[in-house]
């Protein structure tokens, strides 16, 4: 008898595994005729967006708060409105639980960017033109000290200041989902404080 050479094996247990899979394939599409091969992300059993009202939480659950505009000013509120610049804080600026909030959140948050004192150039920008490292073509502005947009700009109030934080600017995004509006304006009565 002919010795059989070794891949011979190798092709049949694949043969034979090949045709398991299509008995069991076609037995299945007797009893289920809709799923002959595939199951098709046209024919899942889907609710497509807004073919249904929105469904309430899951009883139980615990709500995340998600508020990206502030409740008592409303989305239409932008910083070069005459309303938005006559914002106020609802807090007092002065409370040191507020500040040492802000103080937290500008770490955390606006550091990065504008420098942990706000004299902008932080370590996420890293320009050092001298060296010839150029991050951003535009870095993050300095916001207090000589050369800051708080003590330069009129415009800048505290109403201004707090929209740009929760809607964002021209290149700095907005920070109304990460931040409550108490913490917000923290960081506005602390980059206030800085200020002085």
């Amino acid at each position: 008898m002919a010795k059989l050479p070794p891949h011979f094996f190798v092709y049949g247990a694949l043969a034979i595994g090949g045709l398991g899979a299509l008995t069991a394939s076609i037995s299945q599409s007797m009893v289920y005729p809709w799923q002959l091969w595939f199951t098709d992300m046209m024919d899942a059993q889907t609710v497509k967006a807004y073919e249904a009202p929105m469904r309430s939480p899951a009883e139980g659950s615990v709500s995340k708060r998600f508020r990206p505009y502030g409740d008592a000013y409303g989305q239409s509120v932008t910083r070069m409105t005459p309303e938005g610049q006559a914002l106020k804080s609802p807090y007092d600026s002065s409370d040191p639980e507020l500040l040492e909030t802000g103080e937290w959140a500008y770490g955390v948050y606006c550091a990065p960017c504008h420098n942990t004192r706000a004299e902008g150039n932080g370590p996420v920008t890293q320009n050092k033109p001298n060296e010839g490292q150029r991050r951003f073509q535009m870095p993050a502005p300095a916001l207090v000290g000589p050369k800051g947009s708080l003590s330069l700009n009129p415009m800048t109030t505290d109403g201004y200041v707090y929209l740009t934080i929760r809607n964002g600017g021209a290149i700095m995004p907005s920070y109304g989902m990460q931040l409550s509006e108490k913490e917000i304006w923290g960081i506005v009565a602390y980059l206030r404080k800085l200020d002085k």
